[in-house]
């Protein structure tokens, strides 16, 4: 039987011995010997992080000679999504179905130690959510002596998953990766690897860029680590952007992990229930060798009395203990971005938690003229010069960001840079157009909350009195009411936007309205025994 010959029915073997329903081994010795594997004279570890299980089952498809158990999955080329979009003649498909290692035994050597990979099912058949789930484990095995094996097994286990880690982090030429924190298993998820842009491609004033740069290149060097080190400071850097929303954050941070060959690994803690004090920490110290960590919008988790703004578990001293934490590998980028650095605890911010802070601003005439040229590269300088001028006349002393301006030039594609210039008040037009959807927005609201707020005072209005009370509400449009029990003697009448009240219930829509004298007469008496506090029968009720 080969080495690497797969499982069949392994639900019908003999299994694992069971205490009290549950397995108390993670395989079964009996079948591993069946296929060649001697446990006794093994080393061995249950692979639990979902992303170390993919990269071990891809080194056994490509090492085991004999492969013959895999599984497929489909794998996207980066132009496959414009081909599905815009199609075209090329005959190359979208995507590709490539193998990978399945069920079973799968056999290879590495560093002269030969090892066995265990990919199986265990257990019975579960319901869930998603319908019917089994549990798979993945074991990996190193033999102990022999000729071939010279080294401790427990050793070449570890370089094996650690150099699998270390090259899937490593970021290639032109590319960087970008990884969000899974709360739930607690690990770094690989989201994309996208192409790097140039620092040059994100039109900011120099003197933003050349102050990060030039900070970053003196921090990324032998003697400012030495530094770090024989003075007994943490050896990381932290970084606060803040500033207009669409000022070009997000495409400097993108940038910097293309130029220094960094890892993107993104924090979003109000996304997820499952992020507390230990996840957050946890995903510090985990993150990959040679990563920028962002935290997006800081703001929204504390306010500046530290008090948190979200439904999490995340508190105000855990986060300061995160950030702080002596167990952060060395040689960390942070990157803390707000638009509202104001609203950020000072505790926050202070030197040492944050060491430069990032100013992102709305488009300066130095913007406005080098996204220009991007767009337009063979109009020249003075065309530039034009446009500058005449988005800033045209805004009147508004502020326009970075993102509003790409909109424009994307909307004017097809136009020339003469017509680009011409048509700047469309800029203005698209502001305004904002500004009112906005502006009508929060009118909605304010309306809204008055008609809560409206209800709110007509719902319950009770008098009291021996005799009961009459309920008198001015929006008497002939609506329902529910008669309740008062703690007084006498009934209560309760009305919700309803007419007045009368013996016997609700007034019915062929009652003649009351006068405007009678109303005023009554609110007039009801205000006055409101204002006594005492109790106060109502002439215009009837007795019990």
């Amino acid at each position: 039987m080969s080495e690497s010959e797969s499982f069949v029915n392994l639900n019908q073997q003999q299994q694992a011995p069971l205490v009290h329903g549950y397995e108390i081994e993670p395989f079964d010795p009996a079948d591993l010997l069946r296929h060649g594997v001697d446990a006794t004279k093994c080393k061995w570890v249950e692979v639990t992080i979902p992303e170390l299980k993919g990269l071990l089952l891809s080194h056994a498809t490509t090492e085991s000679k004999s492969c013959s158990s895999l599984k497929p999955f489909i794998e996207v080329s980066p132009m496959s999504l414009a081909q599905e979009i815009l199609g075209g003649t090329n005959d190359e498909p979208s995507s590709r179905i490539k193998l990978q290692a399945g069920l079973g035994i799968f056999t290879f050597v590495h560093r002269e130690s030969k090892l066995h990979l265990l990919h199986q099912r265990r257990g019975p058949v579960v319901g869930t959510g998603c319908g019917p789930a089994l549990h798979t484990s993945l074991i990996l095995f190193c033999e102990e002596g022999g000729q071939v094996n010279a080294e401790d097994p427990a050793e070449v286990i570890t370089e094996l998953c650690e150099k699998l880690m270390a090259d899937n982090a490593t970021t290639k030429t032109n590319e960087f990766t970008i990884r969000r924190w899974n709360s739930h298993h607690g690990y770094w998820e690989f989201v994309a690897r996208k192409p790097a842009r140039s620092v040059d491609s994100v039109v900011l004033p120099s003197s933003t860029k050349d102050k990060i740069i030039e900070d970053l290149n003196k921090f990324l060097t032998v003697p400012t680590y030495t530094f770090y080190v024989e003075h007994g400071i943490p050896y990381k850097r932290s970084y606060l952007f803040y500033g207009e929303p669409g000022a070009g954050k997000t495409s400097l941070i993108q940038a910097l992990a293309g130029k220094y060959k960094r890892n993107l690994c993104i924090m979003q803690p109000t996304t997820s229930k499952n992020f507390n004090d230990d996840s957050l920490a946890n995903a510090i110290k985990s993150a990959p060798r040679r990563s920028i960590i962002v935290l997006e919008d800081v703001d929204a988790l504390f306010d500046k009395n530290r008090k948190c703004q979200t439904k999490l578990s995340i508190t105000f001293s855990g986060l300061l203990n995160a950030l702080d934490g002596i167990a952060n590998p060395d040689g960390q980028i942070f990157i803390m971005t707000t638009n509202f650095r104001d609203n950020l605890d000072t505790a926050l911010v202070r030197n040492g938690r944050v060491d430069l802070h990032i100013q992102f601003t709305h488009a300066s005439s130095e913007q406005m003229r080098s996204l220009f040229t991007q767009f337009y590269p063979s109009a020249g300088s003075d065309k530039a010069e034009a446009f500058s001028k005449a988005v800033t006349a045209a805004l009147s002393g508004r502020g326009v960001n970075m993102c509003a301006l790409q909109h424009y030039f994307i909307d004017q594609r097809e136009s020339s840079a003469d017509q680009a210039i011409a048509n700047v008040k469309r800029i203005v037009e698209d502001l305004d157009e904002k500004e009112m959807g906005k502006k009508k927005e929060e009118e909605e609201k304010v309306k809204e909350g008055k008609e809560v707020k409206k209800q709110d005072d007509g719902k319950t209005v009770a008098a009291k009195g021996k005799k009961g009370g009459k309920v008198k509400n001015k929006n008497n449009a002939g609506g329902s009411c529910n008669k309740e029990r008062s703690s007084h003697r006498g009934d209560v009448y309760v009305y919700v936007n309803s007419g007045s009240a009368r013996k016997g219930g609700c007034k019915s829509d062929s009652e003649p309205e009351s006068s405007d004298q009678e109303e005023d007469e009554e609110e007039k008496e009801e205000e006055e025994c409101s204002e006594a506090g005492s109790e106060c029968s109502d002439s215009g009720s009837d007795s019990e």
